[in-house]
């Protein structure tokens, strides 16, 4: 690896890393400790930390869960950006009245992405097992804002949905899980195919 990549990669691993303790840290601030067990926070520091360790397999772990509901969130945004209107209301709170450190790490919603897939790629796109780690950690931090964590605030969308289309009955915990795997195991399937094409023209190059 060259000296100029290591440098690159360095910087987007404590860019990544100080966004998500920041974010964490402004939580505590503001004293909405529930705030701490949002996945996109734990997913910063995680990938930041897998970047500059230079561990492709962890950071795929990451976007295999992140992926589809930024993609929702961004889908939400523009929507009310070009039409007026929301699709989900994932991003009601961003037109609203909002504190400027808030403001500022909502942002994390616009280069999570593009960022954490170039450093996937720019580290080998090494992804095998990867999911185990997805559903695992999806889990755990289920389980955590559960015992933990206030329902009014429904980190995660953990004690009710947030989507008018998905109920919030006595099976939403299981419709939660299935949700959040189906989103896991749809990333993965995609990413498996790029990979798959990838290495395959890559062959037929040869």
């Amino acid at each position: 690896m060259s000296k100029t990549k290591s440098a690159l990669l360095n910087t987007l691993g404590l860019f990544f890393l100080f966004y998500g303790v920041y974010a964490i840290d402004y939580s505590v601030y503001r004293d909405h400790w529930s705030w701490v067990f949002w996945i996109c926070y734990i997913g910063l520091v995680i990938m930041g930390a897998a970047i500059l360790l230079r561990n492709s397999m962890v950071i795929i772990s990451q976007l295999y869960i992140l992926t589809i509901p930024l993609l929702i969130w961004l889908t939400d945004f523009f929507s009310r950006v070009f039409t007026g209107h929301h699709w989900f209301g994932t991003t009601d709170y961003f037109f609203e009245e909002l504190l400027l450190p808030a403001r500022i790490i909502s942002l994390e919603h616009f280069f999570l992405l593009p960022l954490g897939y170039v450093a996937f790629w720019a580290l080998g796109a090494k992804a095998k097992g990867a999911w185990v780690i997805s559903i695992i950690e999806v889990a755990v931090i289920y389980f955590m804002v559960r015992l933990f964590t206030d329902a009014v605030q429904n980190v995660n969308c953990v004690f009710e949905s947030c989507f008018p289309s998905v109920p919030s009955d006595a099976l939403y915990p299981i419709r939660w899980f299935a949700i959040i795997l189906g989103m896991i195991l749809i990333t993965w399937f995609l990413n498996f195919m790029v990979l798959y094409l990838t290495k395959k023209i890559n062959y037929n190059k040869k």
